[in-house]
């Protein structure tokens, strides 16, 4: 009996411990240092392995367990709570109301993405703008075979051969005052994009992904990213694959008190983005519209298209 209370103990251990290293990597006010970055994104599933873990402990009097198991399970509903609170108001936005936009990004891996499913959801889903992150010459061309310019006529596009480096912007309305993101590994650019009466800066973003080696990269292009769009008083929106979930430090302070992530203000639980397309489901919220706070958001979603490892996201921006 005691050998099986023992080992009953040591298995107890071994699964919490992963959660509450993770919950600790949550708390800490930076992520720049590896493996941080790398824990965090683990947030939202470790919330849901928490709570049964701690019911176990509890039953079984496994009393300092269970106290570091209550203390990172109020930690996890803390930052989780959140994403599953709907807004004040549930009025969907029309999209085809003047002031607002229909948003969509999508990473379309190395311009693997299949391009007439990519115009179809464009079309069907009413997108006024659209982002598109590793965007290729030839997928560029693509795209314009399949009939995006007939839908979205003005577009503001840096390809990248064979690289992951090309970004696109697409509108239905003209663009004006184009811009890039100097010295980034990606492409980020923007440009002016009209809202009823309202012009809103547009940026496309894709900074580089947080590899082991590369996390001082990641994190100096989030930062550089982060006083570039501070620094402007323009209204803005940014789309695009992010590397970086809520549960990310860099990505909260790119946020700041002036923005908020679309997905969060829905209410409709994170919206996972990648990996798509294996058999690994997707995981992980990489993908993001953010808004200004004062810009209400409506009908977040996540649609697949063939070929990308990223799943579209979507959102209605009420502009004014």
């Amino acid at each position: 009996m005691r050998f099986v209370h023992g080992f009953i103990s040591v298995v107890l251990w071994i699964i919490a411990i992963p959660l509450l290293v993770v919950a600790v990597a949550r708390a800490l006010p930076f992520d720049n240092v590896v493996p941080l970055p790398h824990l965090v994104v683990f947030t939202p599933w470790a919330t849901l392995v928490a709570l049964p873990l701690l019911i176990v402990a509890l039953f079984s009097r496994r009393w300092v367990l269970t106290l570091l198991l209550a203390l990172s399970l109020a930690g996890y509903v803390y930052w989780m709570a959140p994403f599953f609170v709907p807004p004040d108001t549930s009025t969907v936005a029309d999209p085809a109301d003047p002031g607002t936009l229909r948003v969509m990004t999508v990473n379309a891996q190395y311009g693997r993405a299949d391009a007439e499913s990519m115009v179809d959801l464009v079309e069907s889903q009413h997108v006024e703008v659209l982002a598109v992150q590793e965007l290729t010459p030839s997928f560029e061309e693509a795209l314009a075979n399949a009939g995006l310019d007939e839908l979205l006529a003005h577009s503001f596009t840096v390809p990248a051969d064979d690289s992951p480096a090309g970004s696109g912007l697409w509108a239905s309305t003209p663009l004006t005052e184009e811009d890039q993101l100097r010295g980034t590994s990606f492409a980020m650019p923007s440009a002016l994009v009209g809202a009823g009466g309202t012009d809103v800066r547009f940026t496309v973003v894709h900074p580089h992904p947080p590899l082991p080696t590369e996390v001082v990269t990641w994190r100096t292009e989030l930062v550089e990213l982060t006083e570039e769009v501070h620094a402007d008083d323009a209204p803005q929106i940014l789309a695009g694959d992010f590397n970086a979930t809520y549960d990310h430090a860099g990505f909260r302070d790119l946020l700041g008190s002036r923005f908020s992530d679309a997905t969060r203000e829905w209410g409709a639980g994170p919206a996972v983005t990648w990996p798509e397309g294996s058999q690994v489901p997707a995981l992980f919220a990489l993908d993001h519209v953010v808004v200004e706070k004062d810009m209400p958001v409506s009908d977040v979603v996540t649609m697949q298209v063939p070929g990308t490892d990223h799943r579209a996201l979507l959102a209605t921006v009420v502009v004014e």
